[in-house]
């Protein structure tokens, strides 16, 4: 009996393994290379716009800040000194004084039009931070064909780009098949309520755009450094938002005679459970086609692994959560981000405060994560409050979109030997507000592996500005066709 047992077992193991091997072995196809256009030179005048861009301080502040509307101003002063044929030529329209709608409009009205998205506000620079600047944060520095400063990955890049290519165009004398939106907000770093107007006038308007151009994802060749290729990640969708305010109220005093809990106490001690375990992981559909797609030109564990997820998704999800970047993928991110408490070294606070920012994954709701950060915390005395209303993910672009093909097609064009795949943008941007409206958003920018995003020493090399400017050039040609 014991032997029928055993043999049976062993069938069985036999049979999985058989069945691993072969799912393993048909999913083992090479991916396909492609030969990219050499760019354009690029310009002098290009790098001497994005450096100006750079030294105006169009700084979003965020937590109900005002912002300094003297450089918001000026930023579009320097728009159409910059760009004469773009401020001449395309009518635009200013949405809460600072952003701004400009029209190309095309041969064929009746297409739909594309919509090319950018924001002008940048974050600020902590000041704890300042020191650790190589450079002057707002210097628009160039050293060894790298451009610093705040907001030159995210997103002044994107707004010169963009204008540069449009200029160009205009230069040429090209009309574009169908007509070509520009939208520049000026509060994306804060919710990006003028982003929702804009999309809300093509609404009103009855325009439905057939492709929506966003930041998002980039090129990276530090992520998966097994495949020895450039990776682009053109995200096709991208997490809900919200940020949580937990408070402690408790009687303070003088700090010579401390009770046994004081309400930092409390406050930090739930911020510590909370942080002690995360939320369950989840492979929505776009994480399961990126790893299809990069899967055949990883290693063979991965490959079986990504090839079998009926048996091995667990083991896959568990080295995914090793890395920070690939973990947000997988699950809902909970994390304090701002800590507020007492006034003076010798008075124990009554009130203690946090802002703990969530950043959803698609599916899940507001409701779901505020009653695990409730279970989390276990303590009635910390009192969870919204800081907004909920963001949640709109309706992810089709892999089959003409939105997302023309992407795949044109970054084929600007950087060799790229296997390009869906990606969850971790991020929010200003286009999730043309996600109901639009055939398809696309949140990409083809920068590789841009560094100091938020941080310190915010950079980009000349080479990926040159990319940009092409890559927003290609697709705008090919617009409409």
């Amino acid at each position: 009996m014991v032997r029928k047992i055993v043999l049976a077992i062993a069938a069985v193991v036999i049979l999985l393994i058989t069945v691993v091997l072969i799912n393993t072995v048909r999913f083992s196809k090479p991916i396909p290379k492609m030969e990219a256009l050499e760019a354009p030179a690029l310009p002098d005048s290009a790098i001497v716009h994005l450096q100006e861009a750079i030294r105006i301080k169009t700084v979003d502040y965020g937590n109900g800040q005002p912002i300094d509307t003297l450089p918001f101003q000026q930023f579009w002063k320097f728009v159409a000194k910059s760009y004469p044929l773009v401020t001449k030529l395309l009518t635009q329209q200013t949405f809460n004084q600072y952003s701004r709608l400009y029209k190309w409009e095309g041969i064929n009205l009746t297409s739909k039009p594309y919509v090319f998205m950018a924001h002008i506000d940048v974050v600020p620079v902590e000041k704890a931070t300042e020191n650790q600047w190589t450079v002057d944060p707002f210097g628009g520095i160039l050293k060894n064909n790298i451009i610093y400063g705040r907001g030159v990955a995210d997103d002044k890049s994107s707004v010169i780009g963009l204008l540069e290519s449009v200029e160009k165009l205009l230069a040429e004398n090209f009309k574009p098949a169908c007509t070509i939106y520009l939208s520049f907000g000026h509060d994306e770093e804060t919710i990006g309520h003028s982003a929702r107007d804009i999309a809300t006038w093509f609404k009103t308007n009855n325009i439905h755009p057939e492709v929506v151009i966003d930041e998002g994802g980039e090129i990276t060749e530090e992520n998966f450094t097994a495949l020895k290729r450039p990776v682009a990640l053109i995200a096709v969708a991208e997490k809900g938002f919200m940020s949580f305010e937990l408070s402690v109220l408790k009687e303070g005093g003088h700090s010579s005679t401390p009770a046994t809990e004081t309400a930092i106490d409390i406050l930090t001690k739930g911020i510590y459970q909370l942080r002690k375990k995360q939320m369950p992981y989840r492979m929505s559909p776009v994480v399961k086609e990126m790893l299809h797609r990069i899967g055949p030109g990883l290693p063979f564990m991965q490959r079986m692994a990504i090839a079998n997820p009926w048996l091995l998704e667990n083991a896959l999800a568990s080295e995914l959560e090793k890395d920070k970047n690939s973990n947000a993928l997988l699950r809902t991110t909970i994390v304090p981000t701002i800590i507020q408490s007492g006034m003076k070294d010798n008075v124990i606070p009554g009130l203690a405060k946090a802002t703990v920012n969530t950043r959803i994954l698609p599916g899940q709701t507001t409701d779901e994560v505020e009653a695990f950060i409730s279970k989390q915390l276990d303590d009635k005395r910390i009192k969870i409050k919204r800081l907004n209303d909920p963001i949640n993910d709109g309706p992810a672009a089709s892999y089959e979109s003409v939105a997302y093909k023309k992407v795949e097609a044109a970054t084929y064009k600007v950087m060799k030997d790229v296997i390009p795949v869906p990606f969850l943008s971790v991020g929010a941007t200003d286009s999730k507000s043309f996600q109901p409206i639009a055939d398809g958003v696309i949140k990409f920018l083809p920068g590789i592996d841009l560094k100091g995003y938020h941080g310190i020493d915010e950079r980009m090399p000349v080479s990926d500005l040159r990319r940009i400017i092409f890559f927003y050039e290609l697709l705008m040609k090919d617009a409409g066709k």
